[in-house]
């Protein structure tokens, strides 16, 4: 902020699946700091973030711990095990440090994620895809857009739910991960959100 050349009003962040948990994550860490920019977001927007975990992540999870259980695939699981600590954040949406002090973080399915409330400052949003144009569609609720299932993006777990209100969130169908970052249509809704305030 001190080093833009023009007084900053307002700030919005537009985070793309892993990029919206940094977004929770510096927007928790920046309030807790009393940091000055946390004053000035205004909109935090999720494309795709896996707020309650990634499917993918989990499966590498589960596929590692098997490998480990036998001494002629225990080198497999000590590769795929070398994922990083990004990447395994992936698995519940951890945000925060204290999700893996002091805890293996390679152990099968332990989710000690905390529940860190969303900036109340700011307005947030999401954006959820399905390959389906339904989001009901059996396919779409097991694979999402292939990378972050529906329930996901919106915050919507069994042990945590983030409280977006429901004007808030749009579903867009026989949609991928990938084509969130440069579709016309989800432009069109950022646009019209950071500029309405979504009312």
């Amino acid at each position: 902020m001190a080093a833009w050349p023009v007084a900053i009003e307002d700030i919005a962040i537009v985070g793309h699946s892993m990029g919206g948990l940094v977004a929770r994550s510096a927007c928790h860490y920046g309030r807790d700091a009393g940091c000055r920019w946390i004053d000035r977001v205004r909109h935090v927007v999720f494309l795709s973030s896996p707020h309650v975990g990634a499917p993918l992540e989990k499966t590498a999870n589960v596929t590692a711990w098997m490998l480990g259980l036998t001494d002629v695939t225990r080198p497999f699981a000590d590769v795929l095990n070398a994922r990083s600590a990004g990447i395994k954040d992936l698995r519940f949406g951890s945000i925060v440090d204290e999700d893996w002090c002091d805890a293996d973080v390679d152990a099968l399915l332990v989710d000690r994620t905390a529940d860190v409330p969303l900036l109340e400052s700011a307005s947030h949003y999401f954006v959820a895809a399905t390959v389906t144009r339904d989001a009901r569609h059996p396919l779409g609720v097991a694979v999402g857009d292939l990378l972050v299932r529906e329930a996901s993006a919106a915050g919507r777990g069994r042990a945590r739910r983030l409280r977006f209100p429901i004007e808030h969130g749009r579903h867009f169908g026989a949609m991928t991960h990938l084509e969130l970052l440069n579709h016309p249509d989800v432009y069109d809704q950022l646009r019209w959100w950071l500029a309405s305030d979504g009312r």
